[in-house]
């Protein structure tokens, strides 16, 4: 049978790197219309922070789940299955009137239909393509992945700004609808594994994310460690003997996360199949590399998250110019990527050499921007530090992922593949959960100690002051205009107020950014020099 040639034989990348576009477009598409969202819904910035976390989390929690339903039932089987899914989760997103809609649509749903096409994608390329024609499309599928990350925010400013933020998920199902015709050029996958996945290591694995994730976002609520106020569930307060909510939850969630490990190792002792290798996990290549890669990620999307908050609720820009803002970040990832390619393989630099450069261009661009936040900044003094850090990613993406596939054997790369991605989403989740907790935290906190301190403010009134200046800040200015009522002084310092704890809050998220970048080069030390050498398309 001849070797197929031209668009047919390319023609499925096509259609499966469609698919990893949309998949990763949704975990950055929304940042830029925050504030068009808490408008429209009614909401506040941590309502819509779980939303974008929420995603993640369950992209993050079963992924590794829906490669091994793949083996089951048939790849592609799976990956359509999964797009009709996250089609209807997006078309339910698109149509919600309330946040807690919104979250269900686009966790549960959305992000549940992801889970089960994001591994599908990357195994049916593996049985599609072999030697240097798999080499090929697992760099073109690593290039639409950064490329959909970085056009999220300027498409979905567009929209939001043009049409609607809803429009942001509306397009979803067209594209599914593109992807189902043209996945008749798919092949099905022929191999399969009869192994089923384990139902208690799936929930083990579920819960000990939702743990550490619930307990760091509601952090900015209920404290970290001594409880700022009672929890509350379903109008029921409950004391906790003056322990932070959020603290029970983090301890639970690691504990789920032990427990999960522990039943790895014992379903491999009994001989079944456990959902993650611990061979695997004992590879000090592997362990190290997929460590650097959340922690790494967990900077860039805590960096995604905090721009468009400065932009629209200091400087008072629209989803579409908040995007056009951040384009410098998105042109340096880009032009740095291949980059690090080309000096890998002409100049042979060693892969750690790159990723420890890039870690540190990271820290270096953290701290310009975070010395450029304050009430007078504009969008131009941003742009050094996140063409800096922009750069510095670049670097670090283009690499990490061959050098950390690179230490396992080409056996193993679909399962190291699978768990390579969760890290990354876990780094996503973890991202927009801390980064966006320290952020409110530190905004809450600036608020309430200026609305206490100002000579301005008559004390019978701050109490209102407070409340008010603070829901306007949570819905990045949506509700900051002072009724023409006010006298001038006091409109002027509830104005200056809402800017200031605006400006702390960013500046504490940035300080996030820099320790996360700081910490992953520190990690980097433990990474192999240079990529093993393996057959072309471990990935």
């Amino acid at each position: 049978m001849a070797e197929e040639r031209g668009f047919r034989k390319w023609a499925p990348l096509m259609v499966l790197a469609l698919a990893l576009f949309i998949v990763v477009l949704d975990t950055t598409i929304i940042n830029v219309s925050i504030r068009a969202i808490i408008h429209d819904l009614h909401s506040n910035l941590k309502a819509i922070q779980w939303v974008i976390t929420g995603y993640s989390l369950v992209l993050a929690a079963f992924t590794i789940t829906g490669g091994r339903l793949g083996d089951i039932f048939g790849r592609k089987r799976m990956f359509l299955v999964g797009a009709v899914i996250f089609g209807i989760g997006s078309l339910m997103a698109s149509q919600a009137h309330s946040d807690s809609f919104l979250l269900f649509s686009v966790s549960l749903i959305e992000g549940g239909g992801a889970a089960l096409m994001l591994p599908a994608t990357a195994s049916l390329l593996v049985s599609t393509y072999r030697g240097r024609d798999r080499a090929v499309a697992f760099g073109v599928y690593g290039a639409i992945a950064g490329a959909a990350a970085t056009i999220g925010p300027i498409l979905g400013g567009w929209l939001t700004t043009n049409y609607s933020w809803r429009w942001n998920y509306l397009i979803n199902p067209i594209v599914v609808l593109v992807i189902f015709v043209g996945s008749t050029i798919v092949k099905e996958a022929q191999e399969r594994t009869p192994h089923r996945p384990d139902l208690l290591s799936v929930i083990l694995s579920a819960c000990g994310l939702g743990g550490l994730v619930y307990g760091i976002i509601e952090s900015s609520t209920y404290g970290w460690v001594k409880a700022k106020e009672n929890y509350e569930i379903l109008n029921q307060h409950f004391h906790l003997m003056g322990v932070s909510a959020s603290s029970y939850a983090i301890v639970f969630g690691l504990i789920f996360l032990t427990l999960f490990l522990l039943r790895q190792a014992m379903l491999e002792d009994k001989g079944k199949v456990p959902l993650v290798s611990t061979g695997l996990l004992k590879n000090r290549d592997f362990s190290a590399g997929t460590t650097v890669l959340a922690v790494a990620v967990l900077g860039q999307f805590g960096l995604i998250f905090t721009l468009p908050i400065f932009l629209q609720g200091l400087l008072g820009k629209d989803a579409f110019h908040s995007g056009i803002a951040t384009l410098p970040l998105s042109i340096a990832i880009l032009i740095a990527s291949p980059l690090a390619g080309v000096l890998a393989a002409r100049r042979n630099v060693p892969q750690r050499y790159l990723i420890q450069l890039g870690l540190l261009l990271s820290v270096i661009g953290g701290v310009l921007l975070r010395t450029e936040v304050s009430v007078n900044a504009t969008a131009v003094t941003f742009i050094p530090g996140m063409v800096c850090f922009g750069l510095g990613f670049g670097l670090v993406i283009a690499q990490l992922a061959n050098l950390t596939l690179s230490a396992v054997s080409v056996e193993m790369a679909g399962e190291a593949s699978g768990v390579n991605n969760t890290f990354r989403q876990i780094g996503t989740s973890m991202g927009q959960a801390l980064i966006g907790a320290l952020i409110i935290s530190a905004l809450t906190s600036q608020l309430t100690n200026d609305v206490a301190a100002s000579n301005v403010l008559p004390p019978a009134v701050k109490p209102q002051v407070a409340s008010q200046v603070t829901a306007a800040a949570q819905s990045l200015g949506t509700s900051s205009s002072v009724p023409r009522t006010v006298p001038a002084p006091i409109a002027l310092e509830i104005l200056r107020i809402k800017n200031d704890a605006l400006v702390a809050g960013v500046k504490r998220g940035m300080e996030g950014v820099i320790v996360a970048s700081a910490l992953a080069l520190l990690l980097s030390t433990a990474l192999p020099k240079r990529a093993k050498a393996h057959e072309y398309g471990a990935e």
